[in-house]
């Protein structure tokens, strides 16, 4: 942590530039005030259009990727309850998330406790940020982590009040926050809402339908979801390459 700042007095300081950049900046904060190993920013968790703004990290991004796909995850619970949710020991058994425990991979082996906190106005969720450790924490044993638990949640009710004027200043103008995330996250999240959308239209369903089929299709053939997505991007309507009805 930068001496004498707070991870509240940094998540300010990561205000003071363009929009553009924010996510970035404020995940960098994150880390940098708190003993969080990897940080992710989302917008709109738990709905078929939630969209991941930032990740610092490959394990982050991973971690993201997976609950997108099993549509279920720390992420997801903690965004409907409006609650933080701290996995103490992320490699213990998820049985609270089958699906998600189903598609996880060696990869996050190396995550040893993953802590998600809901941003929020007014009671109303409109995104989280998910930090992980490479090792696993303990309320009960220690008292630095109790502290870490204290300011995470301190910092999330500041990223809640810088995030929100930047995301109404966007939507005045018609337009979702478009605050350039890396070309692996746009391919997942973009390609896959655009798809989405085209399946929708396509077998007159609702979007959220559509999203299912596109997850169900992964889950069944074992291909990533972005490249089923892109295939369905790629094909003319009702071409052999989209689900059936």
């Amino acid at each position: 942590m930068t001496h004498g700042c707070t991870v509240v007095d940094l998540v300010l300081s990561a205000t003071r530039e363009e929009p553009e950049q924010l996510p970035l900046r404020l995940c960098r904060a994150l880390c940098e005030g708190l003993p969080a190993d990897g940080a992710s920013l989302a917008f709109l968790t738990e709905t078929p259009y939630r969209q991941l703004l930032h990740a610092t990290d490959p394990l982050s991004l991973r971690l993201e990727e997976l609950q997108f796909l099993a549509d279920e995850g720390p992420c997801v619970t903690a965004a409907i309850s409006g609650k933080p949710l701290l996995v103490e020991d992320f490699r213990r058994p998820l049985t609270r998330w089958p699906l998600f425990e189903t598609v996880m991979t060696d990869e996050l082996e190396q995550v040893g406790a993953v802590h998600v906190l809901p941003l929020a106005f007014d009671d109303k969720v409109f995104g989280t940020v998910e930090l992980i450790r490479h090792e696993p924490v303990s309320l009960e044993d220690d008292a630095s982590d109790r502290e870490m638990v204290r300011q995470a949640e301190a910092a999330a009710r500041a990223v809640s009040r810088v995030m929100l004027p930047s995301f109404w200043r966007l939507l005045a103008h018609g337009e979702l926050p478009l605050w350039k995330p890396s070309d692996q996250i746009d391919t997942h999240w973009g390609t896959t809402h655009q798809a989405s959308d085209k399946l929708a239209a396509h077998l007159d369903i609702s979007p959220e339908e559509a999203l299912a089929r596109l997850r169900a299709s992964a889950f069944v053939t074992g291909r990533p979801l972005p490249e089923i997505a892109r295939e369905i991007n790629d094909t003319p309507s009702g071409g052999p390459s989209w689900p059936s009805p």
